[in-house]
């Protein structure tokens, strides 16, 4: 997780150098040589990969949040239902605590996906200023750009901490 940090610092400080928003034309793009054409196809398809992910992530959080809001409806009727029988009364407190479980269960998930969420929005900021640090490069090939736009300030900025848990230490 660390050197996914500090690859977004380093990249963003990349994307942020330059132009602000490289651009090659089509005349451009034909006249690289192929595997400069195919670095730029690569970081592409980064991207696209990116945001893939980070669509997966937000459907999970959606039918994960969703989970939730069923497991509450059916403990509700189920409690109605249990306590409308002078029998079954007693197993309303059982119910309690299977529902309780799962919700848990439901939660630490959800706590997952949110995370998956994270990762995959750092993974589009990154793949998009991979992208725009190879059109640079490449603008820098065809003598569109000058090679000094691409310096680089190494300095990295302080890594965040990490969260704490909820639970303690995991063994």
């Amino acid at each position: 997780m660390i050197a996914l940090r500090w690859s977004v610092v380093i990249l963003l400080l990349v994307g942020a150098c330059g132009t602000s928003a490289p651009s090659l034309s089509r005349v451009e793009r034909e006249r690289l040589p192929r595997d400069a054409r195919q670095e730029i196809f690569d970081a592409e398809n980064d991207v696209i990969i990116a945001r893939n992910r980070q669509d997966e992530a937000e459907e999970r959080i959606r039918a994960l949040r969703a989970a939730l809001d069923q497991l509450d409806e059916r403990q509700g009727r189920s409690e109605k239902r249990l306590s409308s029988s002078a029998g079954r009364a007693s197993r309303v407190s059982a119910l309690r605590k299977v529902t309780r479980a799962e919700q848990d269960y439901l939660e630490a998930r959800l706590d997952v996906a949110e995370s998956d969420a994270d990762v995959a929005e750092q993974e589009v900021v990154t793949s998009r200023a991979r992208l725009d640090l190879v059109k640079q490069r490449q603008l820098v090939r065809i003598g569109k750009v000058p090679l000094a736009s691409l310096r680089i300030s190494r300095k990295p900025s302080k890594p965040r901490r990490p969260r704490a848990s909820r639970g303690g230490p995991r063994h």
